[in-house]
């Protein structure tokens, strides 16, 4: 009975182990949710200007490729209002330094004419560490249907 619950004890200890997150993967985790917040709910510059690698490029799901300086410009510019923003499936792959994220957002945006449009998009991000903090070097978001 004992070698049972041992047995038992150490599978689930185990699988426990396996799918938790590394401290690289909760620290870009939150990075990712920490630009959503920045864009889609407070549109705050500030915020951006210490999530974004210098280098950043960043693709929109329109096709548009902004730098870092346009990317900050036109989030704190930006008319839209947005609702039900909701981040879903997100998966990383951690290599040294660099960390590769995917994950389906969804949502409302509402255009400054009253246009809604519904958000179904892939994005993915690629994250660099920069003086010990995850910074986000390049994104692109494609539609899905």
């Amino acid at each position: 009975m004992k070698k049972i619950i041992y047995i038992l004890f150490t599978l689930v200890f185990g699988l426990g182990i396996a799918n938790a997150q590394t401290k690289t993967e909760a620290e870009v985790t939150a990075k990712v949710q920490a630009i959503h917040k920045a864009i889609f709910v407070d549109k705050d510059s500030a915020a951006l200007e210490q999530l974004l690698a210098k280098e950043i490029t960043y693709g929109h799901s329109g096709a548009k490729l902004t730098n870092r300086k346009q990317t900050i410009q036109d989030v704190g510019h930006n008319k839209s209002t947005y609702s039900d923003i909701e981040i879903k499936d997100i998966s990383l792959v951690v290599n040294g330094n660099t960390v590769v994220s995917r994950y389906i957002l969804t949502g409302t945006e509402t255009k400054e004419d009253g246009k809604a449009v519904h958000l179904n998009l892939n994005i993915m991000m690629v994250w660099v560490k920069e003086k010990g903090q995850w910074k986000m070097m390049a994104r692109q978001a494609t539609k899905l249907s």
